[in-house]
């Protein structure tokens, strides 16, 4: 039987971003391995349920010790020798260099998913200037191995990318995000609210741009403006998280409505008027945005990374420059003022998702590179 290992640093990502990959496989043939960090109980339980064979290994994304790292990949090749696979597909930076490397001296069939470059590839600080000058000798190796693509989720990550590593174009693809279940996130009328709510949802991370969203709140109520900020969010362990002290802070001093984290996306959606990510970090295409447009929502976000992609301006939301929260604010209340505009974006924003982002056509592409690889 053909197989395939699914290579990702977190059961939580896998599970949220990659599962639909990982059955569609499943049900085209494939013996499906899932290497992660497994902390939560329920996720394995329901992977092994699934028929997945799922495989531990503490990544620690996080952590730049050189002996962890070596170990880790040891760890890596040890598995990966044991599953021997006829296909890896691995996602976020450590997976892709271990199992790039493994494959690449193995002559393993690989896929690498490039999901929004990040902090790593953007970012001008010291220390991550110090991460890129590392990670790039790996992604210049492991990129040799001829029996390997490279999937982008917008050709901008795509173009700059190439002009890091040198990849060969030919190799690489643009698949348009993760894809939605346009049957499950169906069209949904807006709920009238006596206040207006708009929802921000994501890891809690400062560059995902909640502080940004509350100081447009601010601007605008001095102007009689008023709506909820409804928030639902993963909370992460990075320099750059927003606290759950904060977090409740905010909640309990009006500021937010804090929803926690959820896995019910569709009925969060439902409740919101507009969904906003003025999101600094360098994005693929967010899948929050891309749900929300599939239920019918005008959309605000910043002009950074993918969200250029589900995000037309003036036609199902608006793009504001980076950064810039007086204009943020001014979107906003353009939104907020204006309930037959927000119609006509949202029913603009459902046929974009219908047209490029539906999962059938997204699964469809990959499972496509996955039997090219195989035959090959």
């Amino acid at each position: 039987m053909k197989s395939i290992c699914f290579f990702i640093n977190t059961d939580w990502y896998f599970d949220l971003h990659w599962l639909d990959r990982a059955m569609y496989a499943l049900s085209n043939g494939y013996r499906v391995h899932v290497i992660s960090d497994f902390k939560n109980e329920d996720i394995l339980h329901k992977l092994g349920g699934l028929g997945f064979i799922c495989h531990q290994i503490d990544v620690k994304p996080q952590s730049l010790n050189p002996f962890l790292f070596g170990w880790l990949f040891i760890r890596s090749c040890l598995v990966l020798g044991r599953i021997k696979p006829d296909v890896i597909h691995a996602a976020t930076i450590k997976p892709c260099i271990y199992a790039g490397l493994y494959a690449f001296f193995s002559k393993n069939k690989l896929v690498l998913s490039i999901v929004g470059l990040g902090r790593v590839f953007t970012d001008q600080g010291r220390l991550l200037s110090l991460i890129r000058r590392l990670v790039l000798p790996f992604y210049h190796i492991l990129l040799k191995n001829e029996k390997s693509y490279i999937i982008f989720e917008h050709g901008d990550d795509r173009a700059n990318f190439i002009k890091a590593t040198g990849v060969d174009y030919k190799r690489t693809v643009v698949i348009d995000g993760a894809g939605v279940d346009t049957d499950f996130f169906s069209y949904l009328p807006e709920i009238k609210h006596q206040i207006p709510v708009v929802l921000f949802a994501a890891r809690l991370l400062k560059r995902k741009g909640l502080l940004d969203l509350i100081a447009a709140k601010k601007i605008l109520q001095k102007k009689g403006v008023d709506f909820d900020i409804h928030v639902a969010g993963i909370p992460v362990v990075d320099s750059d998280a927003i606290s759950c002290e904060e977090i409740l802070g905010w909640d309990q001093s009006g500021l937010i409505k804090w929803l926690g984290k959820r896995s019910d996306m569709k009925s969060v959606i439902a409740q919101a008027n507009i969904v906003a990510l003025p999101s600094t970090y360098a994005e693929g295409v967010p899948r929050i945005l891309i749900e929300s447009a599939a239920v019918g929502r005008a959309l605000i976000a910043y002009d950074s990374g993918g969200c250029s992609s589900i995000v037309e301006n003036e036609k199902n939301g608006f793009l504001v420059e980076k950064g810039n929260v007086t204009s943020l604010a001014e979107k906003l209340e353009i939104l907020l003022s204006d309930s037959e505009r927000r119609s006509v974006m949202a029913n603009h924003g459902r046929d974009l998702v219908l047209a490029k982002f539906d999962s059938k056509l997204v699964l469809t592409r990959t499972l496509k590179i996955y039997d090219l690889l195989y035959a090959s």
